[in-house]
């Protein structure tokens, strides 16, 4: 059921009502200091369809309706190649803007959407969900307070039986799908991004749209990191290893677990709350829209990450090594 609306409420559109656009529409509806009024998509039915279960005002096949009414900010849920006409329309409509993730599909592209946010003074976030991961924000915490010593490497396990079976139509390789989410989180917990890219990558299921890929990076203070995608596996894994010189931890960021190795001990899983991480996501960009504050999943994020997607590509391309 949609918030009723009263002077303390943010009015809030939607542009894209697909799975991740209906995920942020049910959000939005759970809070009561949201008034969502509008959701575009470009399928009436979809349309239709939420509008009947969440009690929506408004909706729209065509996104300008949504940019030219009272809304103060809007989640944007399209197809990568539709991001940067949207959101830059959105923020010169005036409107805070959250853009799901990649931001753009070029580097150009997202450093321009910053610049325009900037301009324009309106925030920009980027859908990197695992910021507000419960478990991955305690390793963070680990991390800073020094617990793993010297930090090693990072190993990243992405994998999934997934494309293209259920999305045959979409023009997707693995390396644009997840590794913005990689990247995100190699930065998140080390605080630093890659220098060097190398990129090991096949399609095996859909020609010339990558399925499989491994990508090493080296960051400074002489970390690697090393990222499994797949979507060829039939378990979903989503994991990451830290290895330092005093400790080392696994997160598993679907269940929220953690299991943390001190000298050679069998491993001890700490005790870890999981979270809402879509809507703790959607709560922070609305609570930063209120009171004007920084949020940790800004546009620079959100470029830098396209930045080293069209590295890894690159390194892909020219079969070598790729300094960012």
């Amino acid at each position: 059921m949609n918030s009723i609306t009263g002077e303390n409420t943010l009015k809030i559109g939607v542009i894209g009502a697909g799975r991740w656009g209906k995920k942020h529409i049910d959000e939005y509806s759970k809070m009561k200091n949201v008034e969502l009024t509008w959701v575009s998509d470009l399928n009436e039915d979809t349309l239709r369809d939420v509008q009947k279960q969440y009690h929506i005002p408004n909706v729209s096949t065509d996104y300008n309706n949504v940019l030219s009414s009272d809304i103060k900010a809007v989640s944007i849920c399209t197809s990568n190649r539709t991001h940067y006409e949207i959101a830059k329309a959105a923020l010169e409509a005036g409107k805070h803007v959250l853009v799901e993730k990649p931001l753009t599909e070029k580097t150009s592209d997202a450093y321009k959407l910053v610049d325009i946010a900037k301009e324009n003074k309106k925030i920009l976030a980027v859908g990197h969900i695992f910021r507000y991961n419960n478990a991955i924000n305690h390793v963070k915490k680990l991390v800073e307070n020094k617990f793993f010593g010297e930090l090693y490497y990072l190993r990243l396990q992405w994998t999934i039986q997934w494309m293209p079976t259920l999305y045959p139509d979409k023009q997707l390789d693995i390396i644009v799908d997840m590794m913005p989410h990689l990247y995100d989180i190699m930065n998140y917990l080390t605080g630093l991004w890659p220098e060097k890219i190398t990129c090991f990558a096949k399609a095996y299921m859909k020609k010339d749209l990558e399925d499989t890929a491994y990508i090493i990076c080296e960051l400074p203070n002489n970390i690697i990191t090393h990222s499994e995608i797949s979507w060829t596996l039939p378990e979903k894994t989503r994991e990451v290893d830290i290895v330092g010189s005093k400790a080392c931890a696994k997160i598993q960021a679907v269940t929220q677990e953690i299991t943390v190795f001190e000298k050679s001990n069998k491993g001890k899983q700490l005790n870890i709350k999981p979270n809402n991480t879509l809507g703790d996501e959607l709560k922070h960009f609305i609570n930063a829209v209120e009171k004007k504050s920084i949020i940790p999943n800004d546009g620079i994020i959100g470029a830098k990450t396209v930045e080293l997607v069209e590295a890894t590509k690159k390194s892909l391309e020219l079969n070598k090594t790729i300094i960012v």
